[in-house]
């Protein structure tokens, strides 16, 4: 017996039932073997999946607004805020 890792054509298994007997062969419908059935909520995932994956990875806006306000003298950095993020970014890490 030879092993060459590919599956023969459904044509050429021979099927037979436990007492040896012929049977016939199933077909690919029958077996449910290409079937495939999705959620409701698997297809919407799917559609959000793909309308984030055309967003944007930057936000050309924001960024030229703050560009914008740093080249002013305007733009005001809240450290507290930023320390606040810093530590619970930190502390939910370690939750992982």
């Amino acid at each position: 017996m030879e092993i060459s890792g590919k599956i023969p054509p459904l044509e050429s298994i021979s099927c037979t039932n436990k007492s040896g007997q012929k049977v016939e062969k199933p077909t690919a419908a029958a077996s449910g073997a290409d079937r495939v059935d999705l959620s409701d909520q698997a297809r919407e995932l799917r559609a959000a999946r793909a309308a984030v994956q055309q967003m944007e990875d930057v936000d050309h806006e924001k960024v030229a607004r703050i560009r914008e306000q740093v080249q002013s003298g305007t733009y005001k950095v809240d450290a507290q805020k930023i320390a606040g993020k810093m530590l619970e970014e930190t502390l939910l890490g370690d939750m992982d």
